[in-house]
C-alpha cells in the first residue's frame, strides 16, 4: 500500500473500525502510525521479532500532518480518563484485537468526525495512533522522508532499534 493510504480491508489489526468478516469495506478505512522509528520497527516486525530489511522493500516513512488531528487518547500516560469514563481501561492499547476492534467501531460511530485513536505500542511502549478515514483530509501531499530499510543511512538507526527491542536484523 502507499504510504498514505487508508487500508479498508479488515478488520486484521487491533483497532481496525472495519466490522467482521475480513473482507473489503469500501468508506471504512485505517492508517497505523508510530510516534519514533523504534516503535514503527516494534510494530511492523512484531511477528517473528526480526526486521527483515529486504523482504517485502519495506520503507521507514515520516509524516507531518497539514492541519491538528482531533484523537481520542487511550494511551497510558494520557492526562484524561476516557476509557475509564466510558467503562474500559488503559488496558485498552494491549488487549486482545477482537475486543479493541470492537471499541473502534463503536468510537467511530459514536464520533464520526473523530481522526483517529492514540494508544501504547504493545511492543515498544511509545505512543502510536490509528487514524480513520476523516483523518485523510490532514494527510499531507509528500512525506517527510521516506527511504527503504535498506537504505545504507538507516542500517545504524535499524540496528539501534533492533538492539533496544531484542529483535534481530536481517
Amino acid at each position: 500500500m502507499a504510504w498514505n493510504a487508508f487500508r479498508e480491508h479488515g478488520p486484521h489489526l487491533r483497532f481496525d473500525p472495519h466490522p467482521p468478516p475480513a473482507q473489503h469495506h469500501s468508506g471504512i478505512g485505517v492508517w497505523y502510525g508510530a510516534s519514533s522509528p523504534t516503535s514503527a520497527l516494534a510494530e511492523a516486525f512484531q511477528a517473528d521479532r526480526t526486521i527483515d530489511r529486504i523482504r517485502g522493500n519495506p520503507y521507514l516513512t515520516g509524516v507531518r500532518f497539514t492541519r491538528e488531528l482531533r484523537l481520542l487518547d487511550l494511551a497510558a500516560d494520557s492526562t484524561g480518563a476516557w476509557p475509564t469514563r466510558a467503562g474500559g481501561t488503559f488496558a485498552m492499547s494491549t488487549g486482545p484485537h477482537p475486543i479493541t476492534q470492537r471499541w473502534a467501531r463503536r468510537i467511530t460511530e459514536a464520533f464520526p468526525d473523530l481522526d483517529g485513536l492514540r494508544y501504547n505500542s504493545r511492543f515498544a511502549g511509545e505512543p502510536c495512533v490509528a487514524l480513520f478515514l476523516p483523518a485523510s483530509t490532514a494527510m499531507p501531499t509528500r512525506p517527510v522522508m521516506s527511504q527503504p530499510l535498506s537504505h545504507p543511512g538507516l542500517v545504524l538507526r535499524t540496528a539501534g532499534a533492533a538492539d533496544h527491542l531484542g529483535y534481530l536484523v536481517i
